[in-house]
């Protein structure tokens, strides 16, 4: 939402997303700390195989 950018590892989005049971479909999201708004990763390829793409979400 402010377009606040943090840098978090790799590792840390894959584990993530691994203990999350939701929707492939979505990336896993984190909370800005700025604003309180969802922060997406810029570009990640799950372990299923399905890529996102912050292009695809904005």
């Amino acid at each position: 939402m402010c377009h606040e950018e943090e840098k978090i590892p790799y590792n840390v989005v894959e584990e993530f997303d691994l203990m999350d049971g939701g929707d492939p479909t979505t990336p896993p999201r984190f909370s800005c700390e700025q604003c309180g708004g969802e922060m997406y990763p810029e570009y990640y390829k799950e372990v299923q195989g399905h890529e996102y793409k912050l292009s695809d979400v904005l």
